[in-house]
């Protein structure tokens, strides 16, 4: 199956790769100010004024704007391995207004494969009214690389969404430039706390968190278990001796926890205060 990726022309990255970064320990980071709204492409055109800072834990670097409207972020990886595990479980990002670490909203920013059908439910399930000509359009490509934003709500917070308008879109972009993957997100000051409450200028507290294992990759991986466990049982054949060298799945007598010594699923969160720049 070929893919096309839903994304904005590359452009180089220069800032992010040679900059000496600083750390974000004990300190409230400053967003700077975006006198135009920024292009979420993945690229950096908007970032050469910005100084990167650096998550000692993940090695994850960032950077922050705003204007009157949005919040922007920048981040930048390295490695393979963290890219690789931003890649299967996407990036979490929660924002909250009363200085508090709080996961009662926030947004799930993932990238995701699909099908031309999906693409086209997808787009109708925001609200986007296709036409025809445009889903057959759609459909001349065999897949996609969609970029997609899902609300994380608590169930307070699920419940009172339902008697509010539909908030403004969120919005991020991902490139690979060389062993840099790049990502740009945008998030509507509306979508944080009070619509109206965030202003420029406003404190805030900001946590990323992504990997670990979830459902789907715990979905994946007890398919892939019980395979190769049908795949081993047929290869020995069957035997009338009652003996067995299996105490379960994965050989042991017990469950197996493998998985949560993989370090394709360690998990990465950090939070950091962060102060909204005023015009």
């Amino acid at each position: 199956m070929k893919f096309k990726t839903i994304a904005l022309p590359l452009v180089l990255i220069v800032l992010l790769a040679v900059a000496t970064p600083v750390s974000s320990k004990d300190a409230v980071v400053e967003s700077l100010w975006a006198t135009l709204p920024l292009t979420i492409d993945g690229a950096a055109q908007d970032w050469d004024d910005a100084t990167p800072i650096t998550d000692k834990n993940s090695n994850a670097q960032y950077a922050l704007k705003n204007d009157g409207k949005n919040l922007y972020v920048i981040m930048v990886f390295r490695d393979a391995l963290s890219q690789s595990t931003l890649a299967m479980t996407g990036m979490k990002i929660y924002v909250s207004a009363d200085g508090k670490k709080s996961k009662d909203s926030g947004i799930l920013f993932q990238q995701k494969p699909m099908t031309a059908d999906e693409l086209i439910a997808s787009l109708e399930a925001k609200g986007e009214v296709l036409s025809e000509d445009r889903k057959s359009e759609i459909r001349k490509q065999t897949g996609y690389k969609a970029f997609l934003e899902e609300p994380i709500v608590s169930k307070k917070g699920a419940a009172a969404a339902g008697t509010e308008a539909k908030p403004e879109p969120a919005m991020f972009r991902s490139v690979q430039q060389g062993k840099l993957a790049i990502y740009e997100f945008k998030i509507p000051l509306s979508r944080i706390g009070q619509p109206g409450s965030v202003q420029p200028g406003a404190a805030l507290k900001i946590g990323f968190e992504w990997g670990g294992v979830t459902k789907e990759i715990m979905k994946n991986i007890m398919a892939d278990r019980a395979a190769s466990g049908a795949s081993a049982r047929q290869s020995a054949g069957s035997s009338d001796s009652g003996f067995s060298d299996s105490g379960g799945e994965g050989g042991g007598g017990g469950p197996d926890f493998s998985y949560s010594r993989d370090p394709r699923y360690k998990k990465h969160a950090f939070w950091i205060d962060a102060k909204l720049a005023a015009q």
